[in-house]
């Protein structure tokens, strides 16, 4: 039986020489159905997540480590897109320095409640993810993607297990059930019959996935 290793979404990332962040999503390359890369978002959403080539990645007994150092981690690649909407201060700002900044508050509330328009001199942004434009033919799984079994939603997505050569994922690690009585379980990657905008769609019926074992999130 071949390899795997765990990749648990929202799981602290350490590198070398200290902890770096946690896992925000996997990237899967659709042809071969494989995770390819780790997008590992900075402590408290500080700063640019960074996407993390497997190639770098060590996952073993639950614990994800990146081998590179947090400075050589800063140096990866960004998919995050940050655009300034008009009327924001501090736009000349953006034209000398990379765009790292307090988050934008709709609506009119800003930092611990006090009015955007209230902040002088800060520069306030909108920052989104994307991915998928700028890994063609690769797809981000978020953590809280919704499992449906063919009589109904069962789940959220809190992972996959992957082969350790060739990252190909062999099973996806369900939240199965609801604030009571959840547990985590693997659904083996051929009951997953789809993958949409609704989340994940499975070949099993409900009762079939609470008949698997728990599983072992720690391996």
């Amino acid at each position: 039986m071949p390899e795997t290793r765990l990749f648990r979404l929202g799981a602290d990332v350490r590198c070398a020489d200290g902890h770096c962040g946690q896992v925000r999503s996997l990237v899967i390359k659709l042809a071969q159905d494989a995770v390819t890369h780790l997008l590992i978002q900075p402590g408290r959403r500080r700063g640019l997540a960074r996407l993390v080539p497997l190639s770098l990645v060590e996952a073993a007994n639950g614990v994800i480590r990146l081998r590179c150092t947090i400075a050589q981690y800063e140096q990866l690649d960004s998919p995050d897109e940050t655009y300034i909407p008009p009327g924001i201060g501090g736009r000349e700002f953006y034209e000398r320095e990379p765009v790292i900044s307090w988050p934008y508050y709709a609506g009119g509330a800003g930092l611990l409640g006090v009015p955007s328009d209230a902040i002088a001199g800060v520069p306030q942004t909108l920052t989104s993810d994307a991915v998928p434009e700028h890994l063609p033919g690769e797809e981000e799984i978020p953590r809280g993607e919704h499992v449906h079994a063919t009589d109904g939603d069962i789940g959220q997505v809190e992972g996959v297990t992957a082969d350790s050569g060739t990252g190909r994922v062999t099973s996806v690690l369900l939240r199965e059930g609801h604030l009571w009585g959840r547990r985590a379980v693997l659904i083996p990657r051929e009951a997953v019959a789809e993958v949409d905008a609704d989340g994940f769609h499975l070949t099993v019926t409900s009762q079939q996935v609470r008949d698997l074992p728990p599983a072992d999130t720690t391996s």
